[in-house]
């Protein structure tokens, strides 16, 4: 595969995570959940996920738009490198704060491992 084909899979994937995001107050039915909390922690939980929402949304612009520049060493690297990093955090964390064996967590985990691939893999190809 091509790291450039990469880059556009993971932007693709940003695209899904932002969406996904979109959907977690229904998904999660928010309302009800986040009912009993304060309204401090119930607006640290909202605004979190927005700015998640944006920076996935933000990086699968940057990644369908200006995936070249992305190869091109540099700051491309560089944040290659960011997002590689962010979903092995991201992984990890599952495993911290969840059940990482979960059906459910596995599956998302399958996407995590997916996601921070597209990104490794244009680093360790040598683009």
């Amino acid at each position: 595969m091509k790291p450039l084909y990469a880059i556009y899979a993971g932007g693709a994937l940003h695209a899904a995570w932002a969406v996904f995001h979109l959907l977690f107050p229904k998904v999660f039915k928010w309302k009800q959940g986040l009912a009993g909390m304060d309204a401090v922690n119930k607006s640290i939980y909202q605004v979190l996920n927005l700015c998640l929402t944006f920076w996935f949304a933000s990086l699968a612009y940057i990644s369908l738009a200006f995936g070249p520049d992305l190869l091109a060493g540099g700051l491309g690297h560089k944040l290659l490198s960011i997002v590689t990093a962010f979903w092995l955090l991201r992984l990890a964390l599952q495993f911290r704060f969840f059940n990482g064996l979960h059906p459910a967590s596995l599956v998302l985990n399958f996407f995590f491992l997916a996601t921070m691939a597209c990104y490794a893999y244009p680093l360790l190809k040598g683009a």
